[in-house]
C-alpha cells in the first residue's frame, strides 16, 4: 500500500512533488489535490480563513478515505487539520507532516488548540535544527517527533555566466522578517547601486537611498536572473521568528551565488561565515557595509565562496537529497 500525500499546492494527481526522486523502493505515493482555490497556501493558520480552513479538513478527509499505509502532510495547516481527522477516525496509521514551518501558533490560546490535533502527529520534518527545541516547547512534545531534514530548492536553476554587466549591483529580495532598514543604512553608505524585491509591508516607513532601486512584479525567471547576476546577494534579517530567509538563502546556492546575511539563530545549519556566506552582526549597519563592500571587492574570496555555496546547495538542498530524507522519516515511523 502506498503513502498519501496531501499538500495546498497540489492541483492534479499527477503533479510533481520531492516523492518523484524516490525511486522505485518500498514506499509509493498517491498524490492528494487541494480542494476549493485558496488566495495563498503558503501562509500561515494565523491569517487562513474560514474557507480555507474548511478546505484543509476536507483535503484531510480525502487522504484519510484513501486506504494507504500513511499520511503525509504539506505544510502546518493541513498537519493540524489531518490530526483531527485522525482522530476522529481513530485512525493508527501514521501521519508525517513535512515543511512544518508556523508563525501561525503565536499565542498560548492558539498553541493549546493546536496541540490536540497535532499531538497525532508521528514525525514533524522541519528545515533548521532551532526549530526542534522550539516547537517541541510550543507544542509540548518530546524532541524525538522533529526531525531535522534540509529545506530543498527543485525548480528552475540560471545557468547564464554570472556577473559581467557593464552596470554591477548588490541585490536583496523577500519580505519575512527582513531587516531593511540596517540594509539600507548599509548600502547607502557605499554607494553601490542596488535592486531590491521586497512587499510594501516590509519597507513601510523606511527611507529609500537614492542608490537603491526598489522592483515589483518580476517572474520567476527574472529573479532568478537577477539572483545569478548580482554580483552581491544579501538576505538582510531580523532576529524575530525561530528561523527565517531560508527559501531566499537556498534559491541562491542553488544558483551558485553566495550571500551576505545577517547572523542570527536559524541559520547555522546553512550560513558558515567565511566559508559559503558573509554573516554580519544583528542590526549592525557597519557590519553589514563592511562584508557587502569586501564580497564586491574581493572577486578570490567571492568565487571561493560561490563555488561552496553551491556545492552545499548540491549536496543537501535537490529533491534527490530531500527525497533521500523522505525514505528515512518513512522508514523510521513504520
Amino acid at each position: 500500500m502506498d503513502w498519501v500525500v496531501a499538500s495546498p499546492y497540489f492541483e492534479t494527481v499527477d503533479d510533481r512533488w520531492i516523492s518523484d526522486a524516490a525511486g522505485s523502493g518500498e514506499h509509493s505515493f498517491t498524490l492528494i489535490p487541494r480542494l476549493g482555490s485558496d488566495r495563498n497556501w503558503h501562509q500561515s493558520s494565523a491569517k487562513a480563513g474560514v474557507g480555507e480552513w474548511l478546505n484543509r479538513l476536507r483535503q484531510a478527509r480525502s487522504a484519510f478515505e484513501h486506504r494507504g499505509r500513511g499520511v503525509i502532510t504539506v505544510f502546518p495547516q493541513l498537519a493540524a487539520a489531518a490530526g483531527a481527522w485522525k482522530i476522529a477516525e481513530r485512525s493508527d496509521r501514521p501521519l508525517v507532516a513535512w515543511l512544518f514551518n508556523t508563525e501561525g501558533l503565536n499565542s498560548s490560546l492558539k498553541s493549546s488548540i493546536a496541540r490536540v490535533p497535532l499531538g497525532q502527529v508521528d514525525r514533524f520534518v522541519v528545515h533548521s535544527t532551532a526549530e526542534i527545541s522550539g516547537y517541541a516547547d510550543l507544542l509540548r512534545l518530546p524532541a524525538y517527533k522533529f526531525d531535522y531534514v534540509p529545506l530543498q530548492y527543485g525548480g528552475d536553476v540560471e545557468h547564464e555566466a554570472p556577473e559581467g554587466q557593464d552596470r554591477p549591483y548588490v541585490f536583496a529580495t523577500g519580505s519575512g522578517y527582513r531587516d531593511y532598514e540596517t540594509f539600507f543604512t548599509a548600502v547607502s553608505k557605499l554607494g553601490f547601486r542596488t535592486l531590491v524585491l521586497a512587499s510594501e509591508r516590509a519597507l513601510a516607513g523606511l527611507t529609500i537611498p537614492p542608490n537603491v532601486e526598489i522592483l515589483d512584479q518580476l517572474s520567476r525567471p527574472e529573479i532568478r536572473r537577477l539572483v545569478r547576476h548580482a554580483r552581491v546577494n544579501v538576505v538582510p534579517l531580523n532576529d524575530q521568528a525561530l528561523t527565517a530567509g531560508l527559501v531566499t538563502i537556498v534559491e541562491t546556492y542553488r544558483h551558485g551565488r553566495s550571500l551576505v546575511t545577517t547572523k542570527r539563530s536559524g541559520l547555522e545549519d546553512y550560513c558558515v561565515h567565511g566559508k559559503n556566506a558573509l554573516c554580519a552582526e544583528l542590526f549592525d549597519p557597519k557590519s553589514m557595509a563592511e562584508l557587502i563592500d569586501w564580497m564586491w571587492s574581493d572577486h578570490a574570496t567571492r568565487a571561493q565562496l560561490d563555488a561552496r555555496a553551491l556545492q552545499f546547495a548540491d549536496d543537501n538542498c535537490t529533491d534527490e537529497a530531500a527525497a533521500r530524507h523522505l525514505v528515512r522519516v518513512l522508514d523510521a515511523v513504520t
